[in-house]
């Protein structure tokens, strides 16, 4: 299996109200190549099957070059599903999914 489908699987399992990171989908597929993983995100051919703007940087960062619209976008989507902010920042410690 490619790395983009394992990316996509993963990402398929986060429910709504809840993000996961980068590194949290890293450790899952096992490679630290936190990039690629980005880059596979910003191609996402199929929002919202793949619901890539539930995945936010490790301290609740949105994603600067989110690929559906920028940030503004990604954070408008998750506060829709009731992911709370402090601040600028997802509030990780409430909505981070277990994988």
């Amino acid at each position: 299996m490619k790395i983009r489908d394992k990316v996509y699987e993963i990402i398929k399992k986060v429910p709504v109200g809840k993000v996961t990171t980068y590194g949290d989908i890293g450790h899952k597929i096992g490679t630290k190549a936190f990039r690629a993983i980005g880059q596979v995100l910003h191609h996402n051919p199929s929002w919202p099957e793949i619901p890539c703007h539930r995945v936010v940087m490790k301290d609740g960062g949105l994603a600067p070059n989110y690929g559906h619209g920028g940030p503004s976008v990604q954070r408008m989507r998750l506060e829709k599903e009731g992911v709370s902010f402090i601040g600028e920042k997802v509030d990780i410690t409430s909505h981070k999914a277990d994988l």
